[in-house]
């Protein structure tokens, strides 16, 4: 019964052009951590805190975009883009820090598999920072598996990849 409650209190629904400014907000609070000093002392910032509201409009108009909602304000999020054939990119997903640790990532999540599974999708991949040992730990419990490895934006990442059954 704890899931129906929590389906109540925290609906999912695809994204909308209304919401582009609330998803810019949303990834500027989940993002902000990303930002890092590197070797050379120069600070790295992770292209979700670059995007302005255009990207977020055509991904809301290509791609698919999912949200939580918690008192109908947007809480976290979710993009799927479709990369090749029956192959997805997870991307941008992110929860409020006020509503981290409460399973609404895994929520959402769930969401999006079952969405994908209605695209006859087979494989997910995504791009995370491995430097974060809570967020490796988050996508292996989700069944993906780390790849390899590039340090191409600045920071050491890993390709992650769950096959979608």
């Amino acid at each position: 019964m704890a899931a129906v409650s929590s389906e109540k209190k925290y609906p999912c629904r695809s994204g909308s052009r209304a919401d582009a400014a609330a998803i810019k907000n949303l990834m500027q609070q989940a993002f902000a951590n990303y930002g890092k000093i590197d070797s050379q002392n120069k600070k790295i910032v992770n292209s979700a805190l670059a995007e302005d509201l255009t990207d977020i409009i055509n991904d809301l108009a290509n791609n698919i975009v999912l949200v939580l909602l918690a008192d109908e304000k947007i809480v976290a999020s979710l993009r799927l883009e479709e990369i090749s054939q029956q192959r997805f990119l997870l991307k941008r997903f992110a929860v409020h820090p006020d509503y981290q640790n409460q399973g609404l990532g895994t929520m959402l999540f769930t969401k999006a598999i079952a969405r994908l599974k209605s695209e006859n999708a087979h494989y997910l991949q995504l791009y995370s920072s491995l430097e974060n040992k809570k967020l490796i730990n988050f996508y292996r419990g989700l069944g993906f598996n780390c790849l390899e490895v590039d340090s191409k934006k600045g920071y050491k990442r890993g390709l992650w990849v769950k096959t979608i059954k």
